[in-house]
């Protein structure tokens, strides 16, 4: 079969185009470290990666969201705390007021430091981080604590009223909910929110002060320091009502003792929560480099051979147009 010269050519051409090719592609992926470019070049590759962005960029949601429950949490168990020791010095003057040994005048200045407390106690359930209220449940945007003359409110509701409609509406803010995904997986069934898929924000005062009554006597730690104080003040005081104010404050100081107790288990679990989300963000980018990112080493090597192999064509695509018809003429 004759082979011409044009056919020759041809083909030179065509090979030549592809090894001029092949190095572009070799010196790109050197220069870049990525496997490929555009996804057309490794369709399976690239819809690998782009799920594992997606699964790296909500993680990083997570991590942010779960930071800021942390501070948030953070700053209530700070409140609470502070709550806590006002409650622990407010039960010492309780039963020093009750004891056989306190004179009128002593009992008056306790009642007068019993109410003082009221007032600081209230100031740290009311308290704030940025805009927002910690203690007010569903209802961060308003202050969630009023001390009305002796007698504390929450949200404008009697907090130790004995009216049932109260009651229920205390209990419902009680158990407000607000759910922030976390990572858990959250899901929906029939349009309801699955409560294990995410977590609940929600903290509410009531939770931690009390409320309603219970034995005739209040439950709020707010209301009991107040009763207690105008107790005091009788001359002569009744020591059985006092005996019972002073056992229904430490049990209402061991709920917030046990409210506390409570925001530290859901803390640590938010820290391991944060722990597990970066150590998977870390996997995830580890992925996400193999899939993308090239060996570098063999990158070298192939481009190294592109190159020999593209000025290998150039060798005898000089040897092929040396020649010509002029060579051949006498």
């Amino acid at each position: 079969m004759r082979i011409t010269t044009t056919q020759v050519l041809r083909n030179y051409q065509t090979n030549l185009g592809k090894a001029r090719s092949e190095l572009s592609e070799a010196e790109n992926r050197v220069l870049t470290k990525r496997n490929f470019s555009k996804a057309s070049e490794d369709p399976a590759s690239a819809a690998t990666a782009y799920k594992l962005r997606k699964e790296y960029i909500e993680t990083g949601d997570h991590i942010e969201n779960v930071s800021s429950v942390i501070s948030q949490f953070d700053a209530v168990d700070s409140s609470t705390m502070e709550m806590g020791t006002i409650a622990k010095e407010a039960n010492a003057l309780i039963l020093q007021g009750i004891s056989d040994t306190s004179s009128v005048e002593q009992r008056t200045t306790i009642a007068t430091s019993l109410r003082q407390m009221q007032e600081s106690i209230v100031m740290s359930a009311n308290s704030k981080l940025g805009e927002t209220f910690l203690f007010g449940g569903q209802t961060t945007d308003s202050v969630p604590f009023k001390l009305v003359d002796g007698k504390l409110q929450y949200f404008g509701l009697d907090v130790s009223s004995t009216d049932a409609d109260v009651q229920a509406q205390l209990k419902d803010m009680a158990n407000a909910k607000i759910y922030v995904d976390l990572g858990f997986g959250l899901t929906f069934t029939g349009g309801n929110m699955d409560s294990n898929s995410a977590f609940n924000t929600a903290i509410s005062g009531l939770n931690a002060l009390g409320y309603g009554q219970s034995n005739g006597m209040d439950n709020n730690l707010v209301d009991l320091l107040g009763t207690v104080a105008d107790e005091l003040e009788k001359d002569p005081i009744d020591g059985d009502t006092l005996d019972a104010l002073s056992k229904q404050f430490s049990d209402s100081k061991s709920k917030l003792t046990d409210f506390l107790t409570a925001l530290g288990t859901k803390s640590n679990f938010l820290e391991s929560t944060k722990t597990r989300l970066e150590d998977n963000k870390i996997t995830l980018n580890e992925k996400i480099v193999a899939v993308e990112n090239v060996d570098l080493e063999a990158a070298i090597t192939d481009y190294a051979w592109a190159q020999f192999a593209y000025n290998a064509a150039l060798k005898v695509g000089n040897g092929i147009l040396s020649q010509s018809f002029i060579d051949f003429m006498n």
